[in-house]
Protein backbone atom coordinates (compact mmCIF):
# COMPACT_ATOMS: atom_id res chain seq x y z
CA UNK A 1 0.00 0.00 0.00
CA UNK A 2 1.34 3.20 -0.82
CA UNK A 3 1.90 5.72 1.75
CA UNK A 4 -0.26 8.86 0.22
CA UNK A 5 0.51 12.66 1.62
CA UNK A 6 -2.24 15.34 1.17
CA UNK A 7 -0.55 16.52 -2.36
CA UNK A 8 -1.11 13.18 -3.73
CA UNK A 9 -4.85 13.34 -2.32
CA UNK A 10 -5.28 17.02 -4.28
CA UNK A 11 -4.01 15.62 -7.31
CA UNK A 12 -6.00 12.36 -7.15
CA UNK A 13 -9.38 15.00 -6.57
CA UNK A 14 -8.26 16.63 -9.34
CA UNK A 15 -7.27 13.89 -11.64
CA UNK A 16 -10.80 12.45 -10.41
CA UNK A 17 -13.01 15.41 -11.91
CA UNK A 18 -10.75 15.70 -14.95
CA UNK A 19 -8.56 12.80 -16.54
CA UNK A 20 -7.60 14.53 -19.08
CA UNK A 21 -6.43 17.60 -17.77
CA UNK A 22 -3.03 18.47 -18.86
CA UNK A 23 0.00 17.47 -16.76
CA UNK A 24 0.91 21.37 -16.99
CA UNK A 25 -2.52 22.24 -15.93
CA UNK A 26 -2.62 19.83 -13.53
CA UNK A 27 0.82 20.92 -11.61
CA UNK A 28 -0.31 24.58 -11.72
CA UNK A 29 -3.93 23.07 -9.45
CA UNK A 30 -2.03 21.70 -6.96
CA UNK A 31 0.41 24.74 -6.69
CA UNK A 32 3.25 22.13 -7.98
CA UNK A 33 5.87 22.29 -10.30
CA UNK A 34 5.32 20.33 -13.01
CA UNK A 35 8.44 17.43 -12.96
CA UNK A 36 7.02 16.73 -9.08
CA UNK A 37 3.26 16.37 -10.21
CA UNK A 38 4.61 14.10 -12.97
CA UNK A 39 6.50 12.14 -10.82
CA UNK A 40 3.99 12.09 -8.38
CA UNK A 41 1.38 11.06 -10.66
CA UNK A 42 4.08 8.12 -12.65
CA UNK A 43 4.10 6.82 -8.72
CA UNK A 44 0.65 6.80 -7.92
CA UNK A 45 -0.10 4.66 -11.48
CA UNK A 46 3.12 2.48 -11.14
CA UNK A 47 2.03 1.11 -7.45
CA UNK A 48 -2.03 1.03 -8.83
CA UNK A 49 -3.55 3.42 -6.82
CA UNK A 50 -4.20 5.29 -10.28
CA UNK A 51 -5.68 2.19 -12.73
CA UNK A 52 -6.64 3.94 -15.46
CA UNK A 53 -8.36 7.07 -17.35
CA UNK A 54 -11.96 6.82 -18.87
CA UNK A 55 -14.61 9.09 -20.08
CA UNK A 56 -18.14 9.78 -18.80
CA UNK A 57 -20.84 9.15 -20.45
CA UNK A 58 -24.51 11.20 -20.30
CA UNK A 59 -26.49 7.81 -20.61
CA UNK A 60 -29.34 10.47 -21.20
CA UNK A 61 -27.66 12.13 -23.97
CA UNK A 62 -27.68 8.37 -25.90
CA UNK A 63 -31.85 8.29 -24.79
CA UNK A 64 -30.93 5.85 -21.69
CA UNK A 65 -33.46 8.33 -19.58
CA UNK A 66 -34.58 5.70 -16.46
CA UNK A 67 -31.94 4.08 -13.89
CA UNK A 68 -32.52 1.99 -11.43
CA UNK A 69 -31.10 -0.52 -8.72
CA UNK A 70 -32.26 -4.02 -9.39
CA UNK A 71 -31.66 -6.52 -6.13
CA UNK A 72 -31.56 -9.77 -6.90
CA UNK A 73 -31.66 -12.89 -5.22
CA UNK A 74 -30.11 -16.35 -6.85
CA UNK A 75 -32.03 -19.12 -6.92
CA UNK A 76 -28.75 -21.22 -6.73
CA UNK A 77 -26.14 -20.28 -4.77
CA UNK A 78 -23.19 -22.66 -6.02
CA UNK A 79 -20.75 -22.03 -8.50
CA UNK A 80 -23.02 -22.66 -11.56
CA UNK A 81 -25.42 -20.67 -10.46
CA UNK A 82 -23.38 -18.07 -9.61
CA UNK A 83 -20.96 -18.58 -12.93
CA UNK A 84 -24.71 -18.60 -14.94
CA UNK A 85 -26.09 -15.22 -13.78
CA UNK A 86 -22.51 -13.54 -14.04
CA UNK A 87 -22.57 -14.85 -17.64
CA UNK A 88 -25.92 -13.57 -18.22
CA UNK A 89 -25.34 -10.33 -16.79
CA UNK A 90 -22.17 -9.61 -18.67
CA UNK A 91 -24.00 -9.80 -22.35
CA UNK A 92 -26.43 -6.66 -21.38
CA UNK A 93 -24.85 -3.42 -21.87
CA UNK A 94 -28.16 -2.06 -19.59
CA UNK A 95 -26.58 -2.97 -16.79
CA UNK A 96 -23.29 -0.88 -16.05
CA UNK A 97 -22.70 -2.39 -12.51
CA UNK A 98 -22.80 -5.49 -11.25
CA UNK A 99 -21.97 -5.38 -6.94
CA UNK A 100 -21.90 -8.72 -4.58
CA UNK A 101 -23.77 -7.13 -1.33
CA UNK A 102 -24.37 -8.69 2.20
CA UNK A 103 -27.79 -9.60 3.75
CA UNK A 104 -30.48 -11.41 2.31
CA UNK A 105 -29.61 -10.06 -1.08
CA UNK A 106 -26.95 -11.37 -3.23
CA UNK A 107 -26.98 -8.68 -5.85
CA UNK A 108 -27.19 -5.16 -6.71
CA UNK A 109 -27.76 -4.05 -10.34
CA UNK A 110 -27.47 -0.32 -12.08
CA UNK A 111 -29.47 -0.55 -15.02
CA UNK A 112 -30.26 2.14 -17.32
CA UNK A 113 -33.30 2.10 -20.16
CA UNK A 114 -34.96 3.57 -22.54
CA UNK A 115 -38.30 4.43 -20.27
CA UNK A 116 -40.46 2.45 -18.10
CA UNK A 117 -41.68 0.14 -20.58
CA UNK A 118 -38.45 -0.95 -21.54
CA UNK A 119 -37.80 -1.39 -18.02
CA UNK A 120 -40.44 -3.89 -17.58
CA UNK A 121 -39.24 -5.76 -20.72
CA UNK A 122 -36.08 -5.84 -19.60
CA UNK A 123 -36.83 -7.03 -15.80
CA UNK A 124 -39.45 -9.67 -17.28
CA UNK A 125 -37.64 -11.06 -20.23
CA UNK A 126 -33.77 -10.59 -19.29
CA UNK A 127 -33.42 -10.66 -15.71
CA UNK A 128 -36.05 -13.07 -14.44
CA UNK A 129 -35.61 -15.42 -17.39
CA UNK A 130 -32.37 -16.23 -16.04
CA UNK A 131 -32.55 -19.62 -14.22
CA UNK A 132 -30.90 -18.85 -11.36
CA UNK A 133 -32.20 -15.88 -10.54
CA UNK A 134 -35.24 -16.44 -7.72
CA UNK A 135 -36.29 -12.95 -6.72
CA UNK A 136 -35.75 -9.44 -8.10
CA UNK A 137 -36.89 -5.83 -6.41
CA UNK A 138 -36.66 -3.00 -8.39
CA UNK A 139 -36.24 0.58 -7.15
CA UNK A 140 -35.95 3.30 -9.71
CA UNK A 141 -33.46 6.37 -9.19
CA UNK A 142 -35.59 9.44 -8.83
CA UNK A 143 -32.32 11.98 -8.64
CA UNK A 144 -28.70 10.88 -8.62
CA UNK A 145 -26.94 13.83 -6.88
CA UNK A 146 -23.66 14.73 -9.41
CA UNK A 147 -21.28 15.25 -6.59
CA UNK A 148 -20.71 11.11 -5.62
CA UNK A 149 -17.52 10.24 -6.60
Amino acid sequence: MLDLDSMDHRILDVLRRDGRISMLDLADRVALSPTPCARRVKRMEEAGVITGYAAQIDRRALGLNVCVLVSVRLARHGPEGTREFLSAVARHPEITECLLVTGNLDYMLRIWVRDIEALGIFIRDVLQSIPAVAETTTMVILKQDGTAG
